[in-house]
């Protein structure tokens, strides 16, 4: 069954100015190309390096295996966070330069991030709290201020017990005094991505998703050429600078292309958990400690969700096949249970992910928590830089120092200009949103094109799943927007519906393949192959969640959960 044909073109006459809206042509620039700068990786970083390459004057190249963020870009804690507990190790510098860059993204994309208020309460010993921990607390959290969190124009403050509890009424009040509370920001961490590439390709930037590079040869009159796997079919893009962006896999990518590289990464695995928004009741973030070891876990609320983590370990499964574990579920709901005055089960929680963050091993501590959040530029051989570590929140800063490199080997006068520039989607006002902000903090100014695309059939307007606000009009969007392949892409990436309400669309697979395969003008054994698909990676991703556990919380009313 076809999609009906008003519908397929009211919808390509609303993307058709969009930059990642034609995977063709950008495919058809890419094969047998030759750029300045070709890009290997589709994460933050990648994108990152691909737009102040592209703002420099310079012709850039993309290529990513998978989908974009589909690695660790889309598995973070998705948090823009000035590295307020790295005041712990003392790294005052790191602090600085994370609470520069967050100010500089709240400056240039204030439709992806939004401040982000966060709690610490302050637990009693005795009956009574410890006043030299709260002093310590408070001390730091003035030097934090001091460091440049003051640029939010928001200080932070002491609460009372009863103040506490009205920003989460389901902690159990009676082991907690008062609080601090201080502010960061927050940002969709895979829509982020597509916002950079995006600006990037406004630019001038080639990109192609689902496009592995199999080889890499040696420099020869000035070039190296890629082999590039693209939908099954060879091709090569030469280029005068190859950037290995490939996170968690540089150091695999530099071993298939036969690099040796002294650094080692360490990388550390990172899982949460999503719960209903009624389990926890939270209208801020919250940091609470873990009993069993000196970290701590949050609990961010958003939207009908609230998502608890991170764990933080050194896990020996593949880093290609992240997925939460028992282990990983135990340690969480260890954590987070004995704070609460109802515990959650594995019966309420509606997701789940897992990722790996690249860490840079530097052969003194085994605990990945130990580690800097400092990332690495080396010029591993004639041509070819290898960029990791960091974190999402210095993603523009480390591209800054990766294309400056770039420009010195190439001689190459151009200037940084990021640092203000305005990501695709910039809006900062809310006069485009006539639905509320759900819209407009995704999509930005084009949340208006959305909205008129979901209005030209019933079923473009309906949630994906019950509990969830996603609409089938935005998996369209994706769809031919903003490059989203499969429905997996869309479902994880261009929406997060399966990220935050996995286990619900895993038990409807099929139905929500033929609800939006049907309006998409899929065919019926394409609807299928998606279906398994989806289901596959679903499976993969939230692991021990996958299994037959009792009903859902999302199945069951608020009652039953509260």
């Amino acid at each position: 069954m076809s999609a009906p044909v008003n519908i397929i073109a009211a919808l390509d006459r609303l993307a058709a100015d969009e930059p990642l809206a034609n995977r063709d042509a950008h495919l058809a620039k890419l094969s047998g190309g030759t750029f300045d700068v070709l890009v290997i990786g589709g994460g933050i970083t990648g994108a990152g390096v691909a737009l102040d390459a592209a703002a420099r004057g310079l012709s850039v190249a993309l290529v990513e295996a998978g989908d974009f963020a589909s690695g660790t870009s889309s598995r973070s804690s998705k948090m823009i966070h000035g590295g307020f507990r790295y005041l712990q190790t003392g790294d005052v510098a790191l602090v600085r330069e994370s609470l520069r860059e967050r100010h500089a993204l709240q400056r240039n994309a204030p439709h992806l991030v939004r401040v982000m208020p966060f709690m610490i309460p302050l637990f009693l010993k005795g009956g009574v709290i410890n006043p030299k921990l709260s002093r310590a607390l408070g001390g730091a959290l003035w030097s934090y201020q001091f460091a440049g969190a003051w640029r939010l124009g928001r200080r932070h403050k002491r609460l009372s017990h009863d103040e506490v509890e009205h920003h989460m009424p389901a902690l159990d009040m009676e082991r907690i005094g008062a609080g601090y509370m201080f502010h960061d920001l927050r940002a969709d961490d895979a829509r982020l991505v597509l916002a950079v590439l995006a600006t990037a390709a406004t630019r001038g930037a080639v990109m192609v998703n689902h496009a592995r590079c199999t080889g890499l040869s040696d420099v020869k009159n000035g070039l190296r050429t890629a082999n590039i796997d693209v939908d099954g079919t060879q091709t090569e893009v030469n280029a005068r600078m190859v950037v290995n962006a490939t996170g968690v896999w540089a150091q695999k990518f530099l071993d298939g292309v036969g690099v040796d590289s002294p650094r080692k990464l360490s990388p550390a695995k990172g899982t949460h958990i999503v719960v209903p928004i009624e389990l926890m009741r939270n209208d801020v973030a919250v940091s609470l400690p873990v009993a069993s070891d000196r970290r701590t876990v949050s609990v961010v609320d958003e939207g009908p969700f609230a998502y608890i983590g991170s764990t933080e370990t050194t896990d020996p499964a593949d880093v290609n096949e992240p997925s939460v574990t028992e282990s990983d579920l135990t340690y969480i709901l260890d954590g987070i249970n004995r704070h609460l005055t109802r515990e959650i089960t594995p019966a309420d929680i509606t997701s789940g992910w897992a990722g790996f963050r690249p860490l840079i091993a530097d052969g003194k501590s085994a605990r990945s928590s130990d580690l800097s959040r400092r990332h690495s530029i080396e010029q591993e051989a004639d041509g070819l830089i290898t960029v990791t570590g960091g974190k999402l929140t210095t993603y523009r800063e480390m591209a800054e120092g990766t294309v400056d490199a770039i420009c010195t080997a190439l001689d190459h006068k151009g200037r940084c200009t990021t640092r203000k520039l305005r990501l695709h989607g910039y809006s900062s006002g809310a006069s485009h949103l006539s639905k509320g902000e759900r819209l407009g903090k995704r999509y930005g100014d084009r949340s208006a094109k959305v909205e008129q695309l979901a209005a030209l059939a019933p079923g473009l307007g309906e949630k994906i799943t019950p509990r969830g606000d996603t609409i089938i009009a935005e998996a369209l969007w994706g769809l031919r927007a903003e490059m989203g392949g499969s429905l997996a892409d869309l479902l994880f990436r261009r929406t997060r519906i399966a990220t935050y309400d996995g286990r619900a669309v895993l038990a409807d697979a099929e139905g929500i393949a033929t609800r939006i395969g049907r309006l998409a003008g899929w065919g019926e054994n394409r609807i299928t192959a998606e279906t398994e698909t989806l289901k596959s990676a679903l499976r993969q991703e939230l692991g021990v969640l996958a299994l037959d556990l009792p009903t859902p919380a999302e199945n069951r009313t608020r009652e039953d959960i509260t």
